[in-house]
């Protein structure tokens, strides 16, 4: 199959035949109510399906996508018969919902975490200067991609998410993927999750143990 990239941005992948923007960290944390695409600048009728994830700005698991007509109907009338693949249990429905719930009750949950994603998207480039170590994405995800531009690449992240663990009590995890089911290249990278309830204290706790491990690999 021959795939392409139309749009050079961040978390969007386009597929031949039918263009498909995934936002799978996005949901509900870009703010002031706009789309995944009005805010990249997409026009919505070059896309035929936005698809997003629920498990990491609801704490729940699944996802949900919209799109033109003739793509979404056919994935709902194909997925009738699939409680735990098409459509979504009960019960994770109504943690979903009760995410939002919460998200609309306290919008400053949403300005919070940009504003923590920024600084620490900021924070992560500037102890990365003379390293082969890089933040990628945009500054106000609040997921981040440490990678390592240089070779043992896997081992390099292995070493900081253990250094990070042992000797600063700060988890990251390895991004994991099946390389061989993946359309696209994934890089190795190390992933780094920002919340609403961090305190600046913990921010700069962590930006400071991340750049010291990183100067000492």
């Amino acid at each position: 199959m021959e795939i392409h990239l139309r749009y050079e941005k961040p978390f969007c992948k386009g597929l031949i035949k039918v263009e498909i923007l995934a936002c799978a960290e996005k949901a509900n944390v870009m703010g002031s109510s706009i789309s995944v695409t009005e805010h990249f600048g997409v026009p919505i009728h070059d896309v035929d399906m936005v698809m997003a994830s629920l498990e990491n700005a609801l704490a729940s698991t699944g996802g949900f996508c919209v799109g033109r007509s003739y793509v979404v109907g056919h994935q709902r009338l194909s997925g009738l018969g699939y409680c735990f693949s098409a459509s979504l249990p009960p019960l994770l429905a109504t943690a979903a919902n009760e995410g939002l719930r919460i998200i609309n009750e306290e919008p400053d949950r949403v300005t919070r975490v940009q504003r923590f994603a920024v600084v620490i998207h900021r924070g992560l480039s500037a102890a990365f200067e003379g390293t082969n170590f890089i933040v990628q994405g945009v500054e106000l995800s609040p997921m981040k991609h440490i990678i390592y531009d240089g070779e043992e690449a896997e081992k390099k992240l292995d070493q900081l998410v253990a250094k990070l663990f042992d000797e600063a009590a700060i988890m990251i995890t390895r991004a994991r993927y099946l390389e061989h089911e993946e359309m696209l290249p994934v890089l190795p990278s190390a992933r780094l999750m920002v919340q609403s309830e961090m305190t600046e204290h913990e921010i700069e706790h962590a930006l400071s143990a991340i750049a010291k491990a990183v100067a000492e690999l």
